[in-house]
């Protein structure tokens, strides 16, 4: 169930968002909820990479990681083609 809001829109903005849903095939609401979704996962991928960028540290733990786990894939690849 969802959670009903009112929002204040400029007229301009409005047009184009319910132009946008129509073209999409999606109700105003839908594709509203989409497009904050959207912004909020972007912000969070923004602050994520800002903290990632003050702690160095730990983006080389992770790139570590990354690697390892493609050395485990590329290990289990070999094994099902052996099979």
């Amino acid at each position: 169930m969802a959670d009903k809001v009112t929002l204040s829109l400029n007229p301009d903005t409005l047009a184009r968002a319910r132009a946008a849903a129509g073209q999409e095939g999606m109700s105003l609401s839908a594709w509203i909820d989409r497009a904050a979704r959207r912004e909020a996962m972007r912000d969070a991928a923004r602050r994520q990479d800002e903290w990632l960028a003050a702690n160095p540290e730990v983006r080389d733990e992770l790139d570590g990681f990354d690697r390892l786990a493609d050395n485990l894939e590329a290990g289990w690849t070999d094994l099902v083609e052996a099979a």
